[in-house]
């Protein structure tokens, strides 16, 4: 993936009319000439400038300093003709404190106000799932986030998501203060039932609107209430939707207390996947009980099963079960006479094996 500096950006970019810059180079140039303050920000704070891998835009990564993976990751989605500077801007010092990282793509190419001035739904979730899964994180450990024109987005991203072929990245969604559009194609898909009956099953959302947000109809708070019944008609939980009575359009941001009750959300969505264990994680974890507990589990290393809502394994030499359930998070073991003990959190077992 290619690294862009500074210099690369000044270097006769900005003297290119608008209709020539099509390269992620000159988008950089562009943003930096129209806000060099938040720029400068991004810069300052050493968030890490890519090329996104179409050449046609960029991301801003920013993750607090050393070696400690981050809690979690905020994805923010600009309003229309916003910059991906903005994401760390506004974001940053709710992000330092919390320990998130912020991955931040430019999704307006610079000119327009068209849907093919801006990615689609269906080009950008791949860019931002690629990269996700380059820095390593974990599913369900993301705060997905839109702003207005980005918010009306954040309903097909969702879906992307969440769809078999999804990464499941999103523990989070916001759709800040931009409503389901009914006649946006994205959202046509999902009423169709191309992502399947129940596109945002197993989904959490939180929500915010302004009432006084200047089209209540698009963005204002009817427009969140809709929303709000629209997704959890396909399957979603809604946490929260924040009806701020002071708030216009960008009222989400200049308010911290809207701010912090979102992420004080967000904080307990993480809790509960930090208990979560991958079927690899729970293998590792059983190989560990079968080294440790010989005469419980034998003969070690048989193949693990499924039977919701276990992950297991049988072992045939002395009768036992041993598995993890994906209702709680928790440990069990079954003996031979069919006894079902609870040994509590598989993620604590986890940790003492060395797995995590």
């Amino acid at each position: 993936m290619l690294r862009i500096t500074l210099a690369t950006l000044m270097t006769g970019a900005l003297l290119l009319p608008l209709s020539a810059r099509a390269d992620s180079a000159s988008l950089m140039a562009q943003a930096q000439a129209a806000d060099p303050v938040r720029y400068a920000f991004a810069v300052s704070k050493q968030a890490e400038i890519r090329a996104t891998s179409d050449n046609k835009a960029f991301t801003m990564w920013w993750q607090p300093p050393g070696n400690k993976p981050p809690a979690g990751v905020i994805v923010p989605l600009s309003g229309h003709n916003g910059w991906a500077h903005d994401g760390i801007y506004l974001w940053h010092p709710y992000a330092e404190k919390h320990g998130y990282a912020i991955l931040s793509l430019q999704w307006w190419f610079g000119q327009g106000e068209a849907i093919d001035d801006y990615y689609r739904p269906e080009q950008m979730y791949p860019l931002i799932a690629t990269l996700l899964a380059a820095e390593g994180v974990a599913p369900g450990k993301v705060f997905f986030n839109g702003f207005s024109r980005g918010s009306a987005n954040s309903y097909a991203m969702a879906a992307l998501d969440n769809a078999a072929s999804g990464s499941r990245y999103f523990g989070l969604v916001l759709s800040n203060a931009g409503g389901v559009a009914a006649n946006y194609p994205p959202n046509q898909q999902i009423a169709a039932g191309a992502y399947g009956g129940q596109p945002f099953k197993g989904m959490q959302w939180t929500m915010y609107c302004g009432e006084k947000d200047p089209d209540p109809a698009i963005n204002g708070c009817p427009a969140m209430r809709a929303a709000r019944d629209w997704v959890t008609g396909y399957g979603a939980t809604v946490l929260q939707l924040i009806e701020d009575p002071n708030g216009d359009h960008g009222g989400f941001m200049l308010n911290a207390a809207n701010v912090d009750a979102v992420l004080a959300t967000y904080a307990s969505v993480l809790a509960k996947v930090s208990n979560v264990l991958s079927n690899a994680e729970s293998d590792c974890l059983f190989n560990w009980g079968e080294d440790r507990y010989p005469s419980l589990l034998a003969p070690r290393r048989p193949a693990s099963r499924s039977a919701a809502p276990y992950y297991y394994r049988p072992y045939p030499g002395t009768g036992a079960h041993v598995g993890v359930s994906s209702a709680d998070n928790h440990l069990y073991y079954l003996d031979a006479a069919g006894v079902l003990s609870d040994l509590g959190l598989a993620s604590t077992w986890s940790a003492q094996a060395g797995c995590r």
